[in-house]
């Protein structure tokens, strides 16, 4: 594997003060990687500083061996870096089939667009089988495969998801996760904050635990979920054992040093 993100000594933050501290992170080329920590830790700043919603005020973000500090969100979404908010970003009086199109605005060729939707009606089918529907209609589930579906039309090589199943039922959350699984099998690598820190470690091949605006501790999914500290800190309970974690790699641990 290869590095497609390296986040190095980023400090950043909403002007009162520095969210992230000193932020070190690799993202590794086609994988998927969650963000862990108690609330205020920085994860939603840290997506919010690769999409460029927010820049640094030191360190450096390289995308792909190329440094982005200085990029828009516009000319970071043309390199294949897409940003899916925690709120609801669907426009809810408009179709579902409509959603979608607006995902391609900066794709000038129409007939990649709607290659591409086709494509993403293929990944998620819920989007052909309510595409005359108004998005408003959908229950919160169903929204948040569309917004994922929506990504595709992009074609982006790294996908930023903020809290992916808040506010859903059970149910949902698994289709999202496997949606969520899919989408990494289709070759995207995938930085994900997400508030259920079991079910984002599982579906993970890495983990990153953030703790006042730092990167404190770096491991597998799997690794994670087995440590009996991470579980009482931040998964609300008892380890797991990696086999019913479902996650794909179980390399030791690695503290920040060694990060």
């Amino acid at each position: 594997m290869s590095a497609i993100l390296d986040i190095g000594g980023v400090f950043a933050g909403y002007g009162a003060g520095d969210i992230l501290k000193g932020v070190d992170l690799t993202v590794e080329r086609g994988t998927i990687t969650c963000l862990i920590g108690p609330n205020g830790a920085g994860k939603s700043t840290v997506l919010k500083t690769v999409s460029g919603l927010l820049r640094p005020s030191r360190g450096s973000v390289v995308f792909d061996g190329t440094e982005i500090n200085r990029l828009t969100p516009k000319a970071r979404l043309r390199l294949g870096i897409v940003h899916v908010p925690q709120e609801r970003s669907l426009f809810p009086a408009m179709t579902v089939r409509d959603n979608l199109l607006m995902g391609g605005y900066l794709v000038k060729d129409s007939a990649v667009v709607y290659a591409r939707m086709e494509e993403a009606m293929k990944a998620f089918p819920i989007c052909r089988s309510r595409a005359a529907e108004h998005a408003g209609s959908l229950s919160g589930g169903e929204q948040k495969q569309v917004e994922l579906a929506r990504t595709l039309i992009l074609d982006p090589t790294l996908i930023l998801l903020d809290e992916p199943s808040i506010g859903l039922d059970p149910k949902s959350r698994q289709i999202v996760f496997e949606s969520i699984r899919s989408l990494s099998a289709s070759g995207r690598t995938i930085l994900l904050v997400e508030q259920n820190a079991r079910s984002g470690l599982a579906v993970s091949d890495f983990g990153a635990v953030l703790e006042s605006g730092r990167v404190r501790l770096v491991a597998t999914g799997a690794r994670l979920l087995e440590d009996p500290e991470v579980a009482r800190l931040y998964l609300g309970g008892g380890a797991v054992p990696a086999v019913a974690s479902g996650t794909r790699h179980t390399e030791t641990a690695s503290t920040e040093e060694d990060y």
